[in-house]
């Protein structure tokens, strides 16, 4: 429900309530936000409220942001995970909690219990279980009690809370400490919480402790829309409400202004079975010319086979409607992942969306995967979800059975060894290896958690790769281009200066180059027109930038555009200020026995080499023959006088100090051999290495061999295979080395923004070189299922009247209709990453801190987000599961599966559990109410080769089944 009209009678009620305790009952379609954000411009405007002084809580992050978009207020506002974690944080000593502490999102939680040996298929049930107990005190079979206290002292052990740790703990610490209770409860004067039915009985504890001074405590939500049961949430919460604040009688919102009368009157016979908390006369005005249908089948294929026809006929016949205004709800996933390859190979566009949790997409995963091995490099949960998703799954498995997970990656390391040194999986071992110990100085040597995650996703061992890394050394470089450096300069100082950016009209091109600098982050982008040329527009400090087609020079405004944004977002260029290279010359190449003859280091502080170490070693070991005659020439007569390792230690150690010691391929020989020798001795376990091998291999195809790298950036090797000039020369090689990753940093950033440079080159135009190249892998990802360029375009072009080719024609430039659907039907997961990453950097602008503190948050957010809620597709039929489904609507809504199987599902159905067979109910019923025009009910007989069971609900409400 929009909010440009007056409030309905009742609406008004909720909206002007006295102050004190209010409980409205909002039915679907009712306009329960609307009345939300109702309340708190009431608050603010007539009862003189403080914005600051009011907290909303909300079930999901998008309700929260939608206040935040439609209120024009600044008010606290959040999940309920969210507001505690927020006040653990705070209080974290007060709580019994390290400062530090971590978040065990969904995806760290399975890995714990990946450790525990629970079986995949175990492991969702098992922690809904483990919630249960924690916050309801549900009885747990012996078996999973035990589980759950390995899995408590895991976590506890790690200092890491999960989802329920968040609100058991706050609870505690608001019971226990009255201090901390009455200081946040302070800060308010006003408490809403929205969705109460899916509010559970500690999560109620703390919200009333927050109003217990003023008792100004908004409740909204609808008995008879609680589906979340297993989180703890109990429709009787609104009751218990009512009683504990004297309430006579809810505020009754009754009036739906979603559905048409049909499929309201229909979805209220759901629920005429089940027992009722309020008494309230709901109904829906709204005719339609559609009644509601229910249909059958003999199976899923048949099923599938008439939804497409049927959603085909009926866009065909119904003018205006796009591919979004259809949804098709369904219990189970497995339901919605055959109906979305049926739908593909049809040809229609979709989307299948299991929430919007950061954490689901690979590229984000194996990046929060990176940073929690960051955090705590000695955790061995998160080296091993690393693990998961960096190696398959075939392969993983063969590696966990042949180590120890008690010491991961020495297994890890171990395992390399054993293998054939030129096996592909060897190499995949030892990236692996390298990536891991690199994680931990990388921390220092990048100065912000942006650059961090950018080094992070550049490392070849990741699932996917961002294409301008790999064709880089095909792209030219950002800087060195005049006019992209010009025009950055000038867009710079708009931007600084909160001036407009405008686009010369050009036609098109204008279109798809504001799209490129609104998806940078470019705020104010009005739509394409005259600037004045000098002198601040009325109320503006800047006279704004109008970005002309001769400001593209020879490359092309599209390109040139691209590039001055590259260099605007190419971020710092620093790396790590400090650092020691080392080199060990030895006995043999045999690391598990060799001995060391020689060691050389330098100390490099900003750039330059400040101090040398060397010494020569008596192993107390021969030398071999071949060591002595092929590489560093020593014998045992040039060592037979000098100290032992035992002796040396102290002052290698020594001068090494707090800095990273950086090898070359040092992981498969000078770290695992300065390991073995140092066991035990002080100092040895708080080294932190860096390997430059894996960055010389993103960086060039050529040899990574130290002398050949030397050669080719010119630098004097000295006498290789000595262990000072290695040093030395790798000293020189790493600074050339960052110069070349800033070079690389530069060409590869804003990978996002390729799908608007493809239609930008497509719209300019004859192209040759670096813009054919970058225009012949771009398009792929304007054309694909993650992109929403030509929705931009399209959408763009209606609304401005600009003289600009339609956006068919659009399609064809970049290589028509066939090949969209081809990519529809056969998504690419590499089509993703640019809007993966465009997600998890929207999550990194933040407030200046350390670089532990700056990670903690990405972490944190990243965890929450499993709150976001669905996002519907506006140019895409929407698979939902009913329980996403929340605070959504659509034209035509097919709800499949009501059958006995599958709502209420087996074992309610066949054993008859009333709570289950109600909740169900209630599912389907806010199914059917996300319906505004058309609504149809399906079935089967059997479904994925098994009985489906009757169709007690389509009964229940009486309707005519067709037998298709």
């Amino acid at each position: 429900m929009s909010g440009d009209h007056d409030p309905l009678p009742q609406q008004r009620l909720a909206i002007e309530a006295p102050l004190g305790p209010v409980l409205v009952v909002a039915g679907p379609g009712a306009g329960k936000t609307f009345c939300l954000i109702g309340r708190i411009n009431y608050l603010i405007t007539t009862l003189n409220f403080d914005p600051a002084r009011i907290c909303a809580v909300t079930f999901t992050n998008k309700a929260a942001e939608e206040i935040a978009t439609r209120l024009r207020h600044d008010v606290t506002r959040g999940t309920i995970h969210a507001l505690c974690l927020g006040i653990l944080r705070e209080h974290a000593e007060a709580a019994g909690l390290p400062k530090g502490f971590g978040v065990a999102d969904e995806h760290y939680q399975h890995a714990v219990l990946a450790r525990l040996q629970v079986q995949p298929e175990r492991r969702g049930g098992l922690l809904n279980r483990f919630g249960r107990h924690r916050l309801q005190e549900y009885r747990l079979t012996a078996d999973e009690a035990g589980l759950y206290r390995e899995y408590a002292s895991y976590l506890a052990r790690r200092h890491m809370l999960d989802y329920d740790d968040m609100i058991a703990k706050t609870a505690e610490l608001l019971k226990r400490r009255s201090d901390v209770a009455d200081a946040l409860a302070a800060r308010w004067d006003y408490l809403l919480v929205d969705e109460f039915q899916d509010v559970n009985a500690p999560q109620y504890e703390i919200l009333k402790r927050l109003a217990q001074p003023h008792d100004n405590f908004f409740a909204v939500g609808d008995d008879e829309q609680s589906i979340f049961s297993w989180t703890g949430a109990d429709p009787a919460v609104l009751e218990r409400f009512r009683r504990d604040y004297g309430i006579e009688r809810p505020i009754v919102l009754d009036k739906n202004c979603r559905s048409s009368h049909q499929i309201f009157e229909t979805a209220r016979r759901v629920l005429a079975r089940n027992p009722r908390l309020f008494e309230k006369q709901l109904s829906a005005d709204k005719q339609s010319e559609h009644e509601v249908r229910a249909v059958a089948f003999r199976d899923e294929e048949a099923e599938a086979t008439w939804l497409i026809e049927d959603i085909v006929r009926d866009r065909a016949a119904t003018a205006g409607l796009d591919w979004g205004d259809y949804a098709i709800l369904y219990r189970k996933h497995k339901v919605g992942q055959h109906l979305e390859g049926r739908l593909l190979r049809a040809g229609i566009p979709c989307r299948l969306a299991r929430g919007r949790s950061l954490i689901e997409d690979e590229v984000i995963r194996y990046v929060i995967t990176g940073l929690r091995v960051v955090r705590s490099p000695d955790d061995p949960v998160a080296l091993g979800a690393f693990a998961r998703a960096v190696l398959s799954e075939h392969f993983l498995q063969e590696v966990t059975a042949a180590i120890d997970e008690q010491d991961f990656l020495n297994g890890v390391r171990a395992l390399a060894r054993r293998r054939a040194a030129h096996d592909p999986d060897t190499k995949k071992l030892w990236r692996f290896v390298y990536q891991v110990e690199n994680l931990r100085a990388l921390a220092r040597s990048r100065h912000s958690v942006e650059a961090l995650v950018d080094e992070i996703l550049s490392q070849s061992v990741g699932p996917y790769r961002n294409i301008l890394e790999e064709r880089h050394d095909e792209l030219t470089d950002p800087a060195e281009l005049p006019d992209a450096v010009k025009l950055a300069d000038r867009l710079k100082k708009a931007i600084d200066e909160e001036g407009p950016i405008v686009i010369e009209p050009q036609g098109g091109v204008e279109i798809a180059l504001r799209g490129m600098l609104i998806a940078a982050g470019v705020r104010n982008v009005p739509s394409s027109g005259p600037l004045k040329p000098r002198g601040a527009a009325p109320g503006l400090t800047h006279p704004g930038e109008t970005v002309r087609k001769t400001d593209g020079g020879g490359n092309g405004l599209a390109l040139t555009l691209f590039k001055a944004l590259q260099l605007l977002h190419a971020g710092e260029g620093s790396s790590l200020d400090r650092y020691v290279t080392f080199d060990f010359e030895t006995t043999d190449k045999v690391p598990a026995t060799c001995g060391v003859v020689e060691i050389g280091a330098a100390r490099v502080v900003n750039g330059e080499i400040v101090d040398r170490f060397h010494t020569m070693v008596n192993p107390y070991q021969a030398i071999s023959a071949e060591a002595t005659r092929r590489a560093h020439g020593y014998t045992d007569a040039d060592v037979k006088d000098a100290p032992s390792f035992a002796e040396v230690w102290p002052q290698f150690r020594s001068f090494v100090g707090d800095d990273i010691l950086i090898a070359h391929n040092g992981q498969s020989f000078d770290v695992p051999v300065l390991r073995r020798l140092a066991a035990g001795r002080e100092g040895v376990d708080s080294l932190v290495f860096y390997d430059t091998l894996p960055l010389v291999r993103s960086l060039s195809r050529d040899s990574g061999r130290q002398e050949d790298i030397a050669a080719r950036f010119g630098i004097d090797a000295g006498r290789a295979h000595h262990a000072l000039d290695d040093a030395v020369t790798l000293a020189h090689i790493y600074r050339e080395l960052e110069k070349q990753r800033v070079v690389r940093a530069r060409k590869a950033v804003l990978v996002n923004l390729l799908d608007y440079l493809a239609l930008g080159l497509a719209l300019e135009g004859s192209r040759s070189g670096e813009r054919e190249m970058l225009f012949d892998r771009a398009r792929y990802y304007a054309l694909g299922r993650y992109s929403d360029a030509l929705e931009f375009y399209e959408t763009e072009r209606e609304r401005t009247g600009r003289a600009a080719p339609p956006v068919e024609d659009l399609i064809d430039l970049l290589g028509g209709p066939g090949l969209r659907a081809k990519l529809a039907a056969e998504p690419d997961p590499a089509q993703r990453y640019p809007a993966a990453l465009a997600r998890l950097h929207a999550l990194m602008h933040d407030k200046p801190g350390t670089m532990q503190e700056s990670i903690d948050r990405l972490l944190e957010r990243v965890a929450l987000s499993t709150s976001d809620g669905v996002q519907a597709a506006t140019d895409r039929v929407n698979l939902l599961t009913l329980h996403s489904t929340k605070g959504l609507e659509f034209s035509r809504v097919y709800v499949v599966g009501v059958e006995d199987f599958e709502l209420p599902g087996w074992r309610a159905a066949t054993d008859g559990l009333q709570d289950e067979i109600e909740e169900a109910r209630r599912l389907l019923y806010v199914g059917m109410t996300r319906a505004r025009d058309r609504l149809i009910l399906t079935r089967v007989e059997q479904r994925f080769g098994r009985d489906a069971g009757g169709g007690g609900f389509l009964e229940e409400m009486g309707l005519e089944i067709e037998r298709i």
